[in-house]
């Protein structure tokens, strides 16, 4: 066989390998059980999975950070994994009467390697001491965060949490109506993020993964999404390509999901 062939085989292996890792990686999501009730505490869920908004697997607890976004930090709570629902459950104890409430949940996602022996969990280094041959290895971090109890009077929507990758709303969740507009500000590590944008609610489609009901792209860091059901509402972004560290992996991904009510 001549080295072309050998190499355009080599490559259309490694492609489809580097694919269909990122087909198969979940997105994280959260989302409120029951309703919100002021002054009172909250029991919130975290998904993951490749439907909206359907749990597949309970992510790693030791992964996992959770809870509401007060005071500028991530206010971290205890989680359970429910093997039961396929998610992760943790309370916030305390909806404030008059804000909105942000929370948040992060996956550090470690890092997924393409070697010799098919797609294996672990850093470039460890699996080449190993004696695998590693054709690539990238680190895939997510996050997420939830809006509820927006009102026209509150500007706390509007708060960045600093994720990596984020999504900041721009229209109050309190102002978006079926058959308007709503803008967000995408921000990737601190500048205007310029790429794909999904969106898509509640019993859009839940019979087929990776299926949206809106698409856009974002311009210097801004986005508008048609609203076109009330419900649950997601807005995605993600980033392929992000530097990596030597020896431990070659790139990063970055995923986020703002999720928020549509009356």
């Amino acid at each position: 066989m001549s080295q072309r062939k050998t190499f355009s085989l080599f490559s259309a292996a490694l492609l489809i390998s580097v694919l269909s890792g990122a087909a198969m990686a979940h997105e994280l999501v959260l989302r409120a059980n029951g309703e919100v009730t002021e002054g009172a505490p909250l029991a919130v869920s975290v998904h993951s999975g490749h439907k909206f908004i359907v749990p597949e697997e309970v992510e790693s607890l030791e992964r996992v950070k959770a809870g509401p976004f007060v005071d500028g930090k991530l206010m971290a709570q205890p989680l359970t994994g429910n093997e039961k629902g396929l998610c992760i459950d943790f309370t916030v104890p305390e909806v404030k009467a008059g804000e909105s409430l942000i929370v948040v949940a992060e996956k550090d996602g470690g890092v997924w390697s393409v070697t010799n022996e098919g797609g294996k969990s672990g850093a470039r280094k460890d699996l080449e001491a190993q004696g695998l041959k590693v054709k690539s290895a990238v680190k895939h971090d997510k996050y997420a965060k939830l809006i509820l109890n927006a009102s026209k009077a509150d500007k706390n929507f509007a708060t960045a949490v600093g994720h990596p990758l984020e999504v900041i709303p721009v229209t109050n969740p309190a102002d978006a109506k079926v058959g308007e507009f709503f803008e967000v500000k995408v921000v990737l590590e601190g500048q205007p993020y310029t790429g794909p944008v999904w969106a898509t609610y509640d019993g859009f489609v839940t019979e087929h993964e990776n299926t949206y009901a809106y698409y856009t792209e974002a311009e210097s860091g801004t986005a508008f999404i048609k609203i076109t059901a009330p419900g649950l509402w997601g807005v995605r972004a993600r980033q392929d390509g992000l530097p990596g560290v030597e020896g431990t992996y070659d790139s990063r991904t970055v995923r986020s999901f703002l999720l928020f009510e549509v009356k």
